[in-house]
């Protein structure tokens, strides 16, 4: 009996120590590091050259559909029902491959954007792990919409950005 209560009474002591440690806790933003390092900024400049034409083409095939609607509504009553019946259908058609275009534009900006940002977050990941290690945190978290209230000092995203920029600028 006298052992058993022993070693309670030292798993408590070691469990109590355990809980009074210091921990020290860091919080993110992955999303303000891809917007504000240096890696980030060179993926998002690759993004944008490689999309505008698609996004200009975009744009000039909303202007048609704007201009074919003006004309139909123009014409409504100067045309006979056969011809502003085929306007209507063109029309419909072209909204209809407009939508289509938009859909496909987005869905192939999301998956380049994937693309290109896994290597960044990778990095990110490193960055923080080796980050925490040296300034002795306990946890790093990502800042997300579960977080309500971070203190000063608790948020790290700028620090770690500094640290991807000067891997950046090691050529690393």
């Amino acid at each position: 009996m006298k052992k058993v209560l022993f070693i309670a009474v030292v798993f408590t002591l070691l469990f109590q120590t355990a809980a009074f440690a210091e921990t020290k806790v860091g919080v993110i933003s992955i999303q303000a590091i891809l917007g504000r390092c240096d890696y980030g900024k060179d993926a998002a400049a690759q993004m944008k050259a490689k999309f505008k034409p698609m996004q200009k083409d975009l744009e000039k095939n909303a202007a048609e559909i704007q201009k074919l609607e003006a004309e139909l509504k123009n014409q409504d009553l100067a045309l006979k029902l056969e011809a502003k019946q085929d306007k209507q259908r063109e029309y419909r058609r072209k909204v209809r491959d407009h939508q289509d275009s938009v859909a496909a534009f987005r869905q192939k900006f999301q998956m380049d954007s994937q693309k290109a940002q896994q290597p960044i977050l990778e990095k990110i990941v490193k960055v923080a792990n080796e980050y925490g290690k040296k300034n002795g945190y306990s946890m790093i978290i990502e800042m997300t919409n579960v977080v309500i209230y971070v203190a000063d000092g608790v948020d790290i995203t700028d620090l770690l950005v500094d640290e991807l920029n000067k891997l950046k600028k090691a050529g690393k």
